[in-house]
């Protein structure tokens, strides 16, 4: 399998910086710092209200030079295989940059929920991230999330067979997922991944914790995904997303209804709370 490398380095530009590829790392940390500080100015505690903080957030997302950088010792990768834009994740890191203006839970909300959009309309959504970032973010959604998805709904598939030949439940799933996607075991695709990748092997005993973070697994799941698509005619193609798609879509309901039941028990708790302090 060949090497992106090269293509990582021009997407990393194309896409994330602005800047002349001869730019200086300390450059691009000014110029983000800044960005935060502009953003910090703007955010203001009263738009938590009617949500305009939102816009605020993607339009900094625009102005944002780096694929990745280093924060609290955290390595956060924003742009995966130099073509798949992690919007959520820089939003995450520039709402906490924010402290107390939006309330984490306001927000967090917000973040987890994978709509495609971020709750606004495609145009809209484009406009406030720049088209540049708004197609490496459809990049990301395609070949990171509903991939994840995909995988989750074989694996769903693999389990429900074994269970229905009577044959006992075992870690045997996921990698019958894997070859029946990928064409090999999780741990093999793994390997050559991480040799294509440039990732160092975990020291002897560390059980891979030197080589898994979200960025690597991320980019796993992207490498994957590219990796399909090199393998499967249009065909499979099509019929693959879509099932990742109403994968997708079943988490997302069933995390909405697990919410309603958390929401209607405190309402229920409060309200017992209420009669009990009036008897």
């Amino acid at each position: 399998m060949r090497s992106r490398n090269q293509s990582v380095t021009r997407s990393t530009n194309l896409v994330v910086s602005s800047k002349e590829s001869d730019t200086s790392n300390d450059s691009l940390a000014k110029e983000a710092n800044a960005v935060i500080k502009r953003l910090k100015s703007d955010i203001d505690p009263v738009k938590s209200i009617d949500e305009s903080w939102k816009l605020s957030i993607l339009e900094t997302i625009a102005k944002w030079p780096l694929a990745n950088e280093d924060v609290a010792g955290e390595r956060l990768d924003y742009l995966i295989g130099g073509e798949a834009f992690d919007w959520r994740l820089l939003a995450k890191r520039l709402l906490v940059e924010c402290g107390s203006k939006i309330e984490q839970e306001t927000w967090w909300k917000w973040l987890s929920d994978p709509v495609l959009f971020a709750g606004l309309e495609e145009p809209e959504f484009m406009r406030a991230v720049g088209v540049d970032k708004f197609r490496a973010h459809l990049s990301y959604f395609y070949g990171v999330t509903v991939e994840q998805a995909l995988v989750a709904a074989v694996i769903e598939e693999v389990t429900h067979r074994r269970v229905a030949a009577g044959r006992q439940l075992s870690d045997g799933s996921l990698e019958e997922a894997y070859e029946t996607l990928y064409g090999n075991a999780r741990d093999q695709l793994w390997e050559v991944f991480k040799h294509e990748a440039g990732i160092k092997s975990a020291r002897e005993g560390w059980r891979h914790r030197d080589e898994h973070s979200l960025g690597s697994e991320d980019a796993f799941i992207y490498w994957l995904f590219k990796l399909r698509m090199e393998r499967s005619d249009p065909a499979k193609i099509a019929s693959d997303t879509r099932k990742g798609l109403a994968q997708l879509e079943r988490m997302r309901q069933n995390d909405v209804r697990r919410r309603n039941l958390v929401h209607s028990d405190e309402l229920q708790k409060q309200t017992r709370g209420r009669r009990r302090r009036s008897e």
